[in-house]
């Protein structure tokens, strides 16, 4: 599936969100929920998980450049000549969401026996490779500040179990309590999660969660509370810039999608980028991170703007910034420790030349 880049981004006003049970994924047959009610198990006993939450899923959207081959579209071989297409001009987007699990996201996004044979079915059978792919969203947030430095996280050793080779979890249903983006306060509708596992260098990520919207099963996928939805995807952006760099930022601030990106390492699984601009310089920015709680779970570091643009090379080190004693330190960190989605973000940005983030209005 080829990426999307939004240029100039699309403000998040600009961005509609449209619901219904048939954009919810689709069961096979008893027999292929009984091979991922096994797999999950299997996780469960590895990794301590406790039980499935509902999770938002990407159905489709409005934004043209999809691919119609099979192989790229179900997440195998991809035959198209360019893996991502630059929307120009794009007015308005239509985010057309259903419903998922966590126990049905964290199977079919692995690329597996399993998750191919549900896309080949998929295919043959109504030629919607995702139609029993799980594709449940996240968001990134691009955060520039005044600068043009980009802040980027990474959960401390201690939370990351010293590895930094396992996938970023974001099934957080297990512990602490998310905080209001605009009161700092816990909302009695917030569900009871754990912080983000962010084991590689990443942008601040999160999930827009349905509990906090009371969207718990297919049944409350009616219009009347698409409203309720786009304010949670826009929220999810703003409280992981809180619980991750400790700002305050409140989410009535301009935010705008930059791209749907399509992580083709996790059987093409939907990825949001969204694009907000700081009036804090990456100094000041440092000086609130520790400050904050997000000091005792994250790393905080900056890459440039323009450092972007730097052709990526897997066994190179890349230009990374951090804040010494209130001056900018400038550090080199091994390729092999900056997340997956991250670098493809570069890639984009790098592909399409008239992408300058500094530059960006919406």
């Amino acid at each position: 599936m080829k990426s999307r880049v939004l240029w100039p981004p699309v403000r998040t006003s600009a961005v509609k969100v449209a619901l219904s049970a048939s954009y919810c994924r689709q069961i096979v047959s008893s027999y292929y929920e009984t091979l991922i009610d096994t797999a999950w198990r299997d996780q469960c006993e590895t990794e301590g998980r406790q039980f499935s939450s509902p999770l938002f899923r990407l159905h489709a959207s409005s934004l043209p450049g999809s691919c119609s081959d099979f192989r790229c579209r179900a997440g195998l071989t991809c035959s198209c000549s360019e893996d991502s297409v630059l929307v120009e001009g794009c007015n308005e987007v239509e985010l057309r969401v259903g419903l998922s699990n966590t126990r049905e996201s964290s199977v079919t996004r692995q690329l597996s026996v399993l998750s191919s044979d549900l896309a080949y079915i998929g295919y043959e059978l109504h030629k919607k490779p995702q139609m029993f792919l799980a594709n449940s969203i996240d968001v990134h947030a691009v955060f520039v500040t005044k600068d043009g430095y980009l802040p980027l996280v990474r959960s401390l050793a201690t939370n990351r179990n010293g590895s930094i080779e396992k996938q970023a979890s974001l099934d957080r249903t297990r512990s602490t309590s998310s905080l209001s983006s605009k009161t700092g306060s816990i909302s009695s509708k917030t569900s009871l999660r754990a912080p983000v596992v962010l084991p590689k260098w990443s942008l601040p990520t999160g999930q827009p969660e349905p509990s906090t919207c009371n969207i718990l099963t297919y049944k409350d996928l009616i219009s009347r509370n698409a409203e309720e939805v786009h304010k949670e995807l826009v929220e999810s952006v703003f409280r992981s810039l809180h619980d991750m760099l400790g700002i305050k930022t409140p989410s009535s601030d301009p935010a705008a999608l930059l791209a749907l990106h399509f992580d083709k390492k996790h059987n093409n699984k939907p990825e949001l980028l969204f694009i907000l601009k700081s009036g804090l310089t990456s100094i000041e920015l440092a000086d609130i991170f520790k400050k904050s709680k997000a000091k005792n779970l994250y790393e905080l570091a900056f890459i440039r703007s323009k450092d972007l643009k730097t052709p990526l090379n897997q066994n190179e080190k890349m230009p990374f910034c951090q804040v010494v004693e209130r001056k900018i330190s400038q550090s080199q960190v091994e390729a092999q420790s900056v997340g997956d989605i991250f670098k493809s973000f570069i890639k984009l940005t790098q592909k399409h030349s008239s992408v300058d983030l500094t530059k960006a209005k919406f």
